[in-house]
């Protein structure tokens, strides 16, 4: 698999942040027609961009972006930055691109691996802090989210070995059984488990609306926004 900034392999744990080029009708389609495909990818590309900066706040891990589509790399290194590695998504299936990707960390000497979504932009650093902390002696951690499936799921080196990738196999993407199958399994290989806060996804126009309402929210109360970019773009176009 070839990878970009290979050089930026320094730390002994990385975040692998699953993305996809921003691009109208191939990125959360499930939003239309609350609004646009042009509005989804600017709002995507929002949530991107917020999201790996506030990743840039865990300095013990190497950033990784798993991509795709495989053509998309100039596109993504423009919008995200030089500052972390790049890898291909590999597999036909999202199983599969996990899978792939948590291999491709540990075969690199990772001894801590987190891999996450897109769709989280005000999800708090300090939960990935805790994942990390939580993989010192647990196997497997996993954040819940809201929908049923996870926000965040992490392996120590040993529970890659373990439950890699049985954890990924059969399992009912993109549906509210996600989670449930997934502890499932968890429980049939005996692998210790680690649990972090739940938090959302941002797929459909009722999150959509929640995100709005919790980063209004955020600036009544004199909060930093977690999501400046994404806060911009509800702004010109949510009502």
């Amino acid at each position: 698999m070839p990878i970009t900034n290979p050089e930026k392999l320094t730390m002994t744990s990385c975040v692998i942040i699953f993305a996809k080029n921003p691009l109208p009708n191939q990125v959360k389609t499930r939003l239309l027609p609350y609004i646009s495909a042009e509005q989804s990818a600017s709002l995507y590309r929002a949530f991107l961009i917020d999201w790996c900066e506030t990743l840039s706040q865990v300095a013990t891990s190497d950033r990784i972006v798993a991509y795709t589509p495989s053509d998309s790399l100039n596109q993504l290194q423009t919008l995200i930055g030089e500052n972390v590695t790049y890898i291909p998504q590999v597999g036909s299936g999202l199983g599969e691109r996990l899978t792939s990707a948590c291999r491709w960390a540990c075969n690199r000497g990772y001894e801590k691996i987190l891999m996450v979504g897109s769709d989280s932009p005000t999800l708090p650093v300090q939960y990935l802090d805790e994942a990390l902390k939580l993989l010192q002696f647990r196997d497997i951690v996993i954040g819940p989210s809201t929908d049923g499936g996870y926000y965040l799921i992490g392996f120590s080196k040993v529970g890659v070995h373990q439950i890699i990738p049985s954890i990924f196999t059969d399992v009912e993407w993109s549906s509210n059984h996600v989670l449930r199958q997934t502890l499932e399994k968890v429980e049939l290989t005996g692998t210790r488990l680690g649990l972090l806060p739940p938090w959302y996804d941002v797929d459909t126009p009722t999150e959509l609306q929640f995100l709005r309402d919790h980063l209004f929210a955020m600036q009544l109360a004199e909060h930093d926004s977690p999501a400046p970019q994404t806060a911009h773009k509800l702004a010109e176009f949510v009502s």
